[in-house]
């Protein structure tokens, strides 16, 4: 994802903070409805099948334009529930009945929703597109009553951020997006959120009474989901991208560069393996040195006894006695085949924890270069 582009749509939404949540834009009512609506919808669920369609109508209602606007979906099952108010009721309890996160498991229930409603509509309403379902609005129903743990999805709003922060998965279209690739672009997001101080700090002043608002108590929104709408909402209704570069690549362009990335993180895979040998190899060397010091005693398998005379991390010279002289042995080598070896337990089995990485000690540093070499030419996609 592109963190600049990122950083630059939190500068230009801190910035532009005061009007979106001033007395003529108010958008901070997004957190008085996710305050009231789990209340109202509570109530709603626990009513008589008499009261029930009333009691619905009054989470609608709270729930303003979030959810019904040129469509009405969330009135469309008012209407419903008038005609089935236990058929609607049990939908939102099945909706709304613990996942643990399972996102898979969240899909098939969105998608036993969409089912229900559609039949309602063919049988109540037939070729009824006003009060038709879509992703935003179930996304909506979970997000209102629960915004800790669900994310609110709309289509165009989200896209834009996609693009301008080069998010290029593909979550699909239409009534069951993949809630797996939606969710993470909104967790990368998240993360870049929680890293940046100014923007934590404008929004801690929602609730320390700077914001002149209206009667309302406000969600304390702790997993700050209902800021990372607010933030992907009002770039694109308050044009707060700005002067932002990005391109908006279209489907086969975008194949293209999410094929682009799987090979760099391939080869970002291979970089880190390689790099991880390459200190794994120095850790064994650095130790090899510190207690192979100069005088210290070993022990050669052909030559026998001898004394170190000098040691580099490349070689090791060891003059025996009495004729032989002094001899220079590659010292990953000698350590890594057990030829030489000294009066020390612990030596032993350090040399049973690096034997492996010594034995690969010449190769190691080309490939930990030709990793970094061919991961130069993919600098963009970093």
């Amino acid at each position: 994802m592109n963190k600049n582009n990122m950083a630059q749509v939190f500068a230009h939404y801190i910035d532009n903070f005061a009007k979106i949540n001033d007395e003529v834009h108010e958008e901070y009512y997004k957190w008085q409805i996710c305050y009231e609506f789990p209340k109202l919808m509570d109530k709603a669920l626990g009513a008589s099948d008499e009261e029930f369609p009333s009691a619905l109508y009054k989470a609608k209602v709270c729930s303003c334009n979030i959810i019904d606007s040129f469509t009405q979906p969330f009135y469309g099952l008012v209407k419903l529930a008038e005609e089935e108010p236990d058929t609607v009721r049990q939908m939102f309890l099945d909706l709304y009945a613990p996942d643990n996160g399972d996102l898979m498991f969240r899909m098939k229930k969105i998608e036993v929703f969409f089912d229900k409603s559609n039949e309602l509509l063919e049988k109540y309403y037939p070729g009824s597109y006003l009060y038709k379902q879509n992703s935003h609005s179930v996304s909506s129903y979970l997000f209102l009553y629960d915004p800790e743990q669900h994310y609110m999805y709309k289509a165009s709003e989200c896209t834009t951020m996609a693009d301008c922060i080069g998010f290029y998965d593909s979550w699909g279209t239409g009534d069951n997006i993949k809630l797996d690739v939606f969710y993470r672009m909104c967790d990368e997001m998240l993360e870049q959120m929680n890293q940046c101080p100014e923007l934590l700090k404008t929004n801690e002043s929602r609730y320390d009474g700077t914001l002149k608002l209206k009667p309302g108590l406000l969600h304390p929104d702790r997993n700050k989901h209902i800021l990372l709408f607010d933030i992907i909402y009002c770039c694109k209704a308050y044009d707060l991208f700005g002067i932002i570069p990005f391109a908006r690549p279209n489907t086969k362009e975008k194949q293209l560069i999410l094929e682009q990335r799987s090979k760099v993180k391939k080869l970002q895979e291979t970089y880190e393996l390689a790099k991880f040998d390459f200190e794994f190899l120095e850790e064994a060397l650095e130790y090899l040195m510190a207690v192979l010091t100069e005088g210290t005693i070993v022990k050669h398998k052909k030559f026998g006894n001898g004394r170190i005379e000098q040691i580099n991390k490349d070689y090791i010279w060891i003059r025996f006695l009495p004729e032989q002289g002094t001899k220079r042995f590659g010292l990953s080598t000698v350590a890594a085949n057990g030829i030489v070896s000294c009066d020390n337990a612990e030596f032993v089995e350090k040399m049973k924890h690096y034997r492996n990485v010594l034995a690969k000690a010449q190769s190691i540093p080309r490939a930990l270069d030709y990793a970094a070499r061919a991961l130069r030419d993919y600098e963009d996609f970093l």
